[in-house]
């Protein structure tokens, strides 16, 4: 059975919890199989983690109201921010799923979340819950990233091509498509550490889910810069702004500063109609030569 964006966000609740039962030293369990595609080489995705993460927070808020009103209004809402540290890095196999519900607001509540595989914690995430933006925006800032046409040009670079596609296995599930002039390292030249590229999954249209994802997908903006290899991500914080409109999305990547050591890397994701879905800033490390 072929495999769909939609499967990293299934999850299976490990043990019933009462409902009643919601202070934060409750926590409740879930399992999910990470398949092999939401991997960058042997490793799962980062953003598929903090993904996952984002929606077992949902869940789990959900799962832990007993009244059907309230978790009907509950349904409403999205991890608006999600704070993820990375603190090892899960093979594709099952891993378990820990979600504590730490504050319930009128407007805004809180979970912390674990992603476990063995009898190590991997991820941890806060994630803070509340309804997404909609509806006409009061300011918005021109930039490079609202330039971009909606839909990839002929010249956009397939993320199936170039010396990362062997690696780039989040491909079988999603279309990733480089502005030309903003992937130098392809043929080992040096450029601005900046990416720009159009995404979305394939065989459907995206959806808050494949937004936060989104917001992790650049290859490393150093390798414009011709610092190869993997670069560990220390932490990434993604707001998710609002539901995507259907067709593609428009994302830019940079950095503001690129150490000998670390790096940061800011993402910016516009849907079709131009509003700003999604944006992130994440810590990394400097490829270590290969």
């Amino acid at each position: 059975m072929a495999v769909s964006f939609d499967d990293l966000i299934v999850l299976h609740r490990e043990h019933p919890v009462s409902p009643e039962r919601t202070s934060p030293e409750v926590a409740v369990a879930y399992t999910a199989t990470v398949d092999p595609v939401f991997t960058i080489g042997p490793k799962v995705h980062g953003g598929a983690l903090q993904t996952i993460c984002g929606h077992a927070a949902v869940r789990a808020f959900g799962d832990s109201i007993g009244d059907p009103a309230a978790r009907a209004e509950a349904a409403e809402l999205l991890p608006v921010v999600v704070s993820t540290e990375y603190l090892g890095a899960p093979d594709p196999a099952e891993v378990t799923v820990l979600a504590r519900v730490g504050k319930r607001g009128r407007r805004v509540s809180q979970v912390d979340v674990e992603v476990r595989q063995g009898d190590r914690t991997m991820v941890r995430s806060a994630v803070t819950l509340a309804r997404p933006d909609r509806g006409e925006v009061h300011h918005r800032r021109p930039g490079a990233v609202a330039d971009m046409a909606p839909t990839p040009p002929a010249d956009a670079v397939s993320v199936r091509e170039g010396p990362t596609a062997s690696l780039f296995n989040l491909a079988g599930v999603l279309d990733v498509h480089y502005d030309a002039s903003t992937v130098a390292f392809l043929d080992g030249s040096r450029g601005e550490p900046t990416t720009r590229f159009w995404t979305r999954p394939i065989g459907a249209e995206p959806d808050e889910w494949f937004a936060m994802i989104a917001a992790d997908l650049s290859v490393p903006v150093v390798m414009n810069l011709q610092l190869y290899g993997w670069a560990p991500t220390l932490q990434m914080t993604t707001y998710l702004r609002r539901v995507p409109a259907p067709g593609w999305l428009r994302v830019q990547a940079t950095t503001t500063e690129v150490g000998q050591g670390l790096f940061d890397e800011d993402h910016c994701i516009l849907d079709s109609t131009g509003a700003v879905v999604a944006q992130s800033r994440q810590l990394a490390m400097i490829p270590t030569a290969v």
